[in-house]
């Protein structure tokens, strides 16, 4: 954003007071600064000639500044076209400084507006180049930020498995319900999730008394994919974000065969988890100890 202290009570030089400190910047520290927000140097020197000295001509601003007429005058248009000066229509053109408010509400204006055409514009650019990507992280804020930040991204549906409260995401689910994008969460622990606007399928165990979170899956627009954890051993959140077909797939499908588990379990009882459905791998020996 622009910084609009440099502007303020102009004469010859500029104070202003920050932390009971006074600091004063010269005329070059002023066309410096100027510059930086895309000013010429001709400009910034016509702008603080008028913020001065006051309403001026093209004339009288060229004895000034000591550059030739034709030089001002196409400057003077180029400034009054974006705003940068005005113009009082007499006998003789007379031409004033914007008022420094104005002039940096504006440019922020301007700079705010165009940051974010460019992110849109960056952003489907990067899209459009196809490029499968797996951005690593670490950390479990990190985690909750990139999960926020993956969830705002979505268009059509998002999916999430996660053993810790999902109401941590409230915020962007309701954003998403309000503009009909479905939301879908699984979880094998009981959740209280009554204010969330999510549809949210749960086998409701209880979480043991030292349960700490430790996982976390989300898939979105069958496009991107993010996988966390943290395991007892380890200590630490580790992830991924990615856009691997094949990585967003498996994401989708697990979330899909977990409810789908689930609804023939709430049909069925648990007479379909039997011997004649395993399939005596070391995986489920492990899995069917920790639910024991």
């Amino acid at each position: 954003m622009v910084d609009s202290s440099f502007l303020k009570g102009y004469s010859s030089c500029i104070k202003y007071t920050t932390n009971a400190k006074v600091v004063t910047m010269n005329q070059e520290e002023l066309i410096s600064y100027l510059k930086r927000i895309n000013f010429t140097k001709l400009e910034a020197q016509i702008y603080l000639a008028l913020l001065e000295g006051g309403a001026m001509s093209a004339y009288q601003l060229a004895k000034k500044i000591d550059i030739s007429r034709p030089s001002i005058y196409n400057t003077l248009e180029h400034m009054y076209e974006k705003g940068n000066v005005e113009l009082i229509p007499e006998n003789t053109a007379l031409y004033v400084a914007q008022d420094p408010k104005v002039l940096l509400k504006k440019l922020n204006w301007e700079f705010s507006r165009n940051t974010d055409l460019l992110s849109e514009g960056l952003n489907e650019f990067l899209e459009t180049r196809h490029e499968e990507r797996y951005v690593n992280f670490k950390g479990y804020d990190t985690t909750i930020f990139k999960a926020k930040e993956l969830i705002q991204s979505a268009d059509q549906e998002v999916y999430m498995n996660a053993d810790f409260d999902l109401s941590i995401f409230k915020e962007e689910i309701t954003i998403l319900r309000s503009k009909g994008i479905k939301v879908i969460g699984f979880s094998f622990q009981e959740m209280k999730l009554e204010e969330v606007d999510m549809e949210f399928y749960s086998h409701d165990r209880k979480p043991m008394l030292d349960h700490k979170p430790s996982r976390l899956m989300i898939a979105v627009d069958k496009t991107k994919a993010l996988l966390a954890d943290c395991y007892k051993e380890r200590g630490t959140w580790l992830g991924t974000v990615t856009n691997n077909a094949l990585m967003v797939s498996i994401v989708s499908e697990h979330i899909h065969n977990d409810i789908y588990l689930l609804k023939f379990k709430n049909r069925y009882g648990s007479k379909i988890y039997n011997d004649e459905l395993y399939i005596n791998s070391t995986f489920e020996h492990k899995a069917r100890m920790e639910n024991k």
